[in-house]
């Protein structure tokens, strides 16, 4: 065969080549930690399960791609992200911080953050209870991020594990007196075990941008035609129920709304508070000083103290003065009410004043001369 020949040929067999191997199965490139069941872990077969693995295999067939799951330590996602290493973190929360650097899709489920420590330890997740406290978190989370802004400042020492094991090792060895968790991963890994009875969640969910609220799949901020398809497919699967489906065998239903106790630090047969979805319950308060007694002077230093101690209720319960939507105002005399609204009125802004009901009783516990009992929702 003359050479010129030889060489077409071979040059039509390298083009038709070449079109064959441009045919590329479109496919999402994820990059996931397969350490934390029930949303992401290996089972005894090498396979990948969890909730999250499902939501992204349902995505992907929903957008006619191949899911690409790469492993990758979650404390250093981001910067895998940004390097290229795959097109989506599975899974991450959108906090503000966050939003500074990288992109993220509509939230996939909601997200709860609750500190868990040794049953009668009497810690609730405010930098005053955990003063002097050792609180351990995960390496690369929100809640590190949290604590460490949020409680490292007030005496609070934040430790950082890389993994769940061994976080949970140095918590029943009395190494670190409490954790900060997502609350169905912990319940998992801990709580629903034999290991696990010892322990419980200590306060109500933590509500603050830094925690977010809830969890999202997390991009690079060029890649927005990707987030709206993803975005797109998630509203697909609600609709067809695909996303019920899936949620239902690993989110409890009841979660949201199971109510949360803060117990009374003296053993009183009530609760400080009891917090039921976004409502935060307040039992009544009275003007008790740091000693334990009521404030002597009349209704004015009592009622000052009766709103400084409803102050710290609310902050104990995740809540503010701020948030308050209701009160109930009770006078041993009604010939106090004038006095007693002039401080009440200290303590709210002008066009913020919580709904309110006023009356008197014969008699307050302690021969207190006014008690405050308030609803509120908790801080976002």
């Amino acid at each position: 065969m003359p050479l010129l020949k030889i060489l077409s040929v071979l040059s039509l067999a390298v083009l038709t080549s070449g079109c064959v191997s441009s045919v590329v199965e479109p496919q999402i490139r994820f990059g996931v930690e397969a350490l934390v069941p029930p949303f992401e872990s290996r089972n005894d077969s090498g396979e990948l399960v969890g909730l999250n693995i499902e939501l992204g295999n349902a995505l992907c067939a929903e957008l006619q791609s191949r899911c690409v799951w790469i492993d990758q330590d979650y404390a250093t996602n981001i910067e895998a992200l940004e390097a290229n290493r795959f097109d989506v973190i599975m899974p991450m929360t959108a906090t503000p911080a966050r939003r500074e650097r990288i992109d993220f899709t509509d939230n996939l489920y909601p997200l709860s953050s609750r500190l868990v420590a040794r049953e009668g330890s009497g810690l609730q997740p405010t930098a005053a209870s955990l003063k002097g406290k050792r609180v351990g978190v995960l390496a690369g989370t929100s809640r590190e991020a949290f604590a460490k802004a949020r409680w490292a400042d007030a005496g609070v020492t934040v430790r950082s594990f890389q993994f769940n094991d061994q976080l949970i090792a140095a918590l029943q060895a009395g190494e670190i007196d409490a954790t900060l968790q997502d609350a169905i991963e912990i319940t998992h890994a801990l709580l629903n075990h034999p290991q696990g009875r010892d322990f419980a969640f200590a306060g109500a969910a933590l509500k603050d941008p830094m925690l977010g609220s809830g969890v999202a799949m997390a991009l690079r901020k060029s890649d927005s035609a990707l987030r709206d398809n993803l975005n797109a497919a998630l509203e697909r699967l609600k609709q067809n129920g695909q996303y019920q489906a899936i949620t239902q065998r690993y989110l409890p239903s009841a979660t949201a709304d199971s109510p949360s106790y803060l117990p009374n630090d003296e053993g009183l047969p009530f609760s400080d508070a009891v917090q039921v979805g976004e409502t935060v319950y307040l039992s009544g308060v009275l003007g008790i000083g740091a000693d334990g007694e009521l404030v002597k002077g009349g209704i004015v230093p009592q009622m000052t103290q009766t709103m400084e101690n409803l102050r710290s209720a609310l902050q104990r319960s995740g809540s503010s003065m701020a948030h308050v939507a209701k009160c109930t105002v009770i006078l041993a005399d009604i010939k106090d009410f004038r006095a007693m609204n002039e401080v009440y009125q200290r303590y709210f802004p002008a066009d913020r004043l919580p709904a309110r009901t006023t009356f008197a009783a014969k008699a307050l516990v302690l021969d207190a001369r006014v008690e405050v009992e308030c609803l509120a929702v908790a801080a976002r």
